[in-house]
């Protein structure tokens, strides 16, 4: 029954929200590993189709111990590619781009204030959703708090440029059209690991052929440094991450996950600071501050959509 959750222990609640504590640092971890490997000897086509090709690699392992091999169909590769492409390859990539300009924990901020924003945006061009006062106020107040924590930007007397600024649009706008896309088309009889690994393979197998034109094939680096440690890195946080992500979707749902946004918001910035040595402005504070409001109403108005049984369906048990 959609919707129905296992009744939870004292136990299985504390391992649940260590999960979800883990879940949201994995996600601010990414962004700052994907900066590190900026530094790496490789192209920063070549830093995405390498992270696509072993987290592929280390799917299909994961798929063959569980012995859940498929035959995807003409409309399933066609899912997976499109998903790849606004799940994987698009905000991925930006990142890469935009991360020697911006400090890792902005990309975070400003990424998950913007995901509910693009979200809301286009749910309304295309009317699939009735959109609640609640949560109007919350994405004006998500573009308060963004709107505060890029001012130099904005106004001129930052280092990123507008090319920069549309280039962190591209992060959340392809996530947020990734979340409707794969919730309206999610293919039928298929579990959530087969779908992630049919994303990351139909990446991978876009990225791949690119790469080898454009720049032929690699040659090794003479000595791993800590950009190649961090794309491994990235790879393996990338892997657990989904694990996790699944886990509590299938064991808690999907309005108590989406409150690892709140640890990412923090996590970006501790790993920036611990990583890379970034100290965020006291405004960007304000701005984190904000943006946690923000998502609170987002998430308050989805658990009063779920307690009226409007909640959509989760994706099946893996």
């Amino acid at each position: 029954m959609p919707g129905h959750l296992p009744k939870a222990t004292a136990a299985d609640s504390w391992w649940r929200l260590f999960l979800l504590f883990l879940l949201g640092t994995f996600w601010g971890l990414q962004f700052t590993l994907l900066k590190i490997a900026d530094g790496s000897s490789l192209s920063e086509l070549g830093i995405l189709t390498l992270c696509m090709l072993l987290l592929s690699a280390a799917y299909l392992v994961a798929l063959s111990a569980r012995r859940a091999w498929f035959r995807p169909t003409l409309a399933q590769a066609r899912f997976f590619s499109v998903s790849a492409f606004f799940g994987y390859v698009v905000p991925f990539g930006a990142v890469i781009l935009v991360a020697e300009r911006l400090a890792a924990g902005l990309i975070v901020l400003y990424t998950e204030a913007l995901i509910p924003v693009c979200t809301v945006a286009i749910t309304l061009l295309l009317r699939t959703e009735a959109m609640s006062r609640r949560r109007l106020l919350a994405v004006a107040t998500a573009l308060l708090g963004i709107g505060i924590a890029l001012r130099p930007e904005l106004t001129g007397g930052g280092t990123v440029g507008w090319v920069g600024l549309l280039l962190l649009l591209a992060i959340p706008l392809s996530y947020a059209i990734d979340g409707i896309y794969v919730a309206a088309r999610w293919p039928r009889g298929l579990r959530p690991f087969q779908v992630v690994t049919g994303e990351a393979v139909a990446g991978a197998l876009m990225l791949l052929p690119l790469w080898l034109l454009l720049e032929g094939w690699p040659a090794l680096p003479d000595r791993i440094g800590a950009g190649e440690w961090a794309i491994l890195a990235f790879v393996l946080i990338s892997f657990l991450e989904v694990y996790i992500y699944f886990h509590l979707l299938r064991t808690a749902g999907a309005v108590f996950v989406a409150f690892g946004s709140f640890v990412s918001l923090f996590s970006g910035f501790f790993w920036g600071g611990i990583l890379l040595g970034e100290a965020p402005r006291s405004s960007v504070w304000l701005a984190v501050g904000l943006v946690c409001l923000a998502l609170y109403m987002i998430h308050q108005d989805a658990r009063s959509h779920a307690a009226d049984g409007c909640a959509p369906e989760t994706p099946p048990a893996d």
